[in-house]
């Protein structure tokens, strides 16, 4: 009798120890779920947040190719001053893009 306490009790240490284990993962697996769901949610906030930034940019870069194209027209024009511009530009190893007749007739 006194060795089926024994038993009784060692069963019920493995039992409460497994639970408690099964419980610690349940939780563990839980938290992380919810941290990488968190992580993605920012991570997707950031890349729409670069997403108008870029575009931005884009609208940007467009203005100032259309700036230096204009300039280059002013150049090609005999105008002193934009020739001057123009010189110092490619000094500095920027070249203007000339618009092509498709991107100059759809301005």
């Amino acid at each position: 009798m006194d060795s089926n306490m024994t038993h009784d009790k060692s069963d019920t240490k493995q039992t409460v120890s497994l639970l408690l284990i099964t419980i610690a993962l349940v939780i563990w697996f839980s938290f992380q779920t919810v941290q990488l769901f968190i992580e993605r949610q920012n991570l997707k906030t950031m890349y729409d947040n670069q997403a108008q930034i870029i575009a931005k940019a884009g609208k940007m870069r467009g203005q100032l190719d259309a700036i230096a194209a204009g300039t280059q027209q002013l150049a090609d024009q005999g105008n002193t001053n934009a020739q001057t511009i123009v010189q110092q530009l490619a000094k500095s190893g920027i070249s203007i893009k000339q618009p092509t007749a498709s991107e100059s007739a759809s301005k």
